[in-house]
């Protein structure tokens, strides 16, 4: 009985812990460290670079860019993410599509869906937005410059299954 009323304060302090650690995020007494901060400002830049240098859209230009436009300005957009097809990200309070995403008819490209798949789940997809935007060490283009990597965005139309392949290998990897 000793040994259970002993666990169970200890429980008890691990919970009021936690509840003291809630409490004070609630009224703004925890301060993040500056790692926290520092970490934070790296991915805001990264974000910024990669909306700034890249070509997005919204679900009401995908709609508007469709043969024959759905009257719901979300459509097609929406189910084809749903579906797993496409993805987006969500930059000053919108929601974006990037352009590489789709062929000239403005239609999911077929791979876009095997390349997410073999990404695997991501928490923020700017994770995966960056992937495709930076040049991968598994992406190689050899010309008479020399050898170098290329983003996956770039490849998408020459080399779709080398970027699906580097999409998986990047889930077992320590490189990107």
């Amino acid at each position: 009985m000793e040994k259970a009323l002993t666990l169970m304060t200890n429980v008890g302090d691990v919970v009021v812990g936690r509840a003291d650690r809630l409490a004070e995020l609630a009224t703004g007494l925890a301060e993040p460290s500056m790692d926290l901060v520092e970490e934070r400002t790296r991915r805001m830049r990264t974000i910024r670079q990669v909306f700034e240098e890249g070509d997005w859209l919204t679900a009401e230009q995908i709609n508007a860019l469709q043969a024959s436009p759905p009257s719901n300005k979300a459509h097609p957009a929406s189910d084809w993410k749903r579906r797993g097809r496409i993805f987006s990200v969500n930059y000053g309070g919108r929601e974006y599509f990037p352009r590489y995403e789709f062929d000239a008819l403005y239609q999911p490209l077929p791979v876009i869906k095997e390349i997410i798949a073999a990404f695997g789940d991501v928490a923020d997809a700017w994770q995966l937005a960056a992937w495709f935007h930076f040049p991968s060490p598994w992406l190689v283009v050899r010309d008479r410059r020399g050898a170098r990597n290329i983003a996956p965005r770039d490849a998408l139309a020459d080399r779709a299954r080398e970027v699906v392949t580097a999409a998986a290998k990047r889930s077992s990897s320590y490189i990107a």
